[in-house]
């Protein structure tokens, strides 16, 4: 029998357990109804980002999605903050690369009002001139704090060298010249050319009833249309040679290493083996194989981990670590080897099961709250990978086999033809070309 205090476990997220509804504007809502708490969750997501916006630019579409929420036609940013306050609620507008993120969490009996500041801060936003100002000072603040950080600098400089003149290759957050640039009328243009509920998504998680909670949102959002935006993305060239760059940062006692390489779309058919492959490789226990040789036996790295980006193009697949500066050139030579093993070595079978289970079992953990479910049926969404992608990932991950990590890592990761980025004090290391902080 079951306990009264034993926890009620809900249902894999799946095409029957998630209720789903596009309205006439193209918004499609997906509800999952999980009634352990009375709270819920909304994880949204509408085609508006840094991959719309000109180079000259760059930090747009960020400080356009933050006016959103400084304000609405009937609420003023003061009023917003001291009312969310009160209910314990909160709501955050985003501008990501590819989406304004939208997240609301609150008590069940405070969604409707919720939806409705929300829908207000979309549709009526007041963009005040003195909050502009106020958050575009933050913002160069911010921007100003990343060429102080060796390790933002490095990712920086990574992704210009990985995508040149790409626009993944350009921070979200602009640049300190490009930001500056940025006028309230730059932010009112871009808001009434680029934001739109076509193509856009609401995944709402919780205690809800699916049939209210629609109805609720076609009332707030139903009538409301936005411009038809192109979201097509120029092609990404894969480097076809070698590309290095080392950012000096003299005053600073770490040297910051990222070296790697394109991925893949996060809805390629090779994404689950280059999940393995990762982990295997810098994300198992104290960072795989990487953490391990570098940090734990070497004992040179203060830390040491390799990363998996996918998005609608290619992401990157990239090793990082933070060393003293003379301990870089050994930190490149041994990541270079660690990634000529996962091509050259297959894995042992006992290092792959202990991957795959460890894969298999973080999973529930993702899904034992609102926030996880919606993170991940939003990406279910987002990314067309199928709302039965769950009941099929233990499977999935289970069929890896290591022919298959060797072959994502011949084909994605080439220890003679990389991208490295390098930010720090100045240190004997492979010759690169040195580049200016911003």
């Amino acid at each position: 029998m079951t306990s009264p205090n034993t926890p009620q476990r809900h249902p894999m997220p799946s095409p029957d357990t998630i209720v789903t509804h596009t309205l006439p504007n193209g918004l499609r809502i997906y509800v999952y109804e999980n009634p352990t708490v009375p709270a819920v969750v909304v994880d949204g997501a509408l085609p508006f980002g840094s991959v719309y916006e000109p180079p000259e630019l760059n930090g747009l579409a960020a400080l356009t999605a933050a006016m959103l929420r400084r304000g609405t036609r009937t609420h003023s940013f003061d009023t917003l903050n001291e009312t969310l306050d009160a209910l314990g609620a909160s709501i955050e507008l985003t501008g990501g690369r590819h989406a304004l993120d939208i997240y609301i969490q609150c008590l069940s009996e405070d969604l409707s009002y919720m939806l409705e500041l929300t829908a207000q801060m979309l549709r009526e936003p007041r963009f005040p001139p003195d909050e502009f100002e106020r958050l575009k000072q933050q913002t160069l603040t911010r921007i100003q704090e990343r060429y102080n950080d060796t390790r933002a600098m490095a990712f920086l400089a990574f992704r210009r060298l990985l995508y040149g003149d790409h626009p993944y290759g350009r921070p979200v957050t602009g640049e300190k010249d490009t930001v500056s640039r940025v006028t309230l009328e730059h932010v009112r243009a871009f808001y009434r050319q680029h934001l739109t509920p076509q193509g856009g998504q609401l995944v709402i998680v919780g205690d809800v009833r699916a049939e209210a909670v629609i109805q609720r949102v076609t009332e707030v959002l139903g009538d409301w249309h936005g411009p038809n935006l192109d979201t097509s993305l120029p092609p990404v060239e894969r480097p076809k040679a070698m590309r290095a760059a080392h950012i000096p940062m003299e005053d600073k006692s770490q040297t910051d290493i990222v070296l790697g390489w394109l991925s893949l779309p996060r809805n390629h058919p090779d994404w689950t083996p280059l999940v393995v492959a990762n982990t295997l490789w810098g994300q198992f226990g104290m960072g795989g194989r990487i953490g391990d040789r570098v940090r734990e036996k070497e004992g040179m790295a203060y830390y040491a981990y390799s990363t998996l980006e996918g998005n609608f193009a290619p992401g990157m697949w990239a090793a990082a670590a933070g060393v003293a500066p003379e301990n870089v050139t050994q930190t490149i030579s041994i990541l270079l080897e660690e990634a000529r093993r996962l091509r050259e070595e297959p894995v042992t079978a006992d290092e792959l099961e202990e991957v795959q289970s460890f894969l298999v079992g973080s999973l529930p953990v993702r899904l034992e709250t609102n926030e996880g479910l919606a993170s991940v049926i939003g990406d279910m969404a987002w990314y067309n990978l199928g709302l039965d992608y769950l009941l099929t990932y233990e499977a999935r991950v289970r069929n890896v086999t290591a022919a298959d990590i060797q072959r994502v890592a011949h084909m994605y990761m080439d220890p003679d033809n990389y991208v490295l980025a390098t930010a720090g004090p100045q240190a004997e290391v492979t010759p690169v070309q040195e580049a200016q902080v911003p």
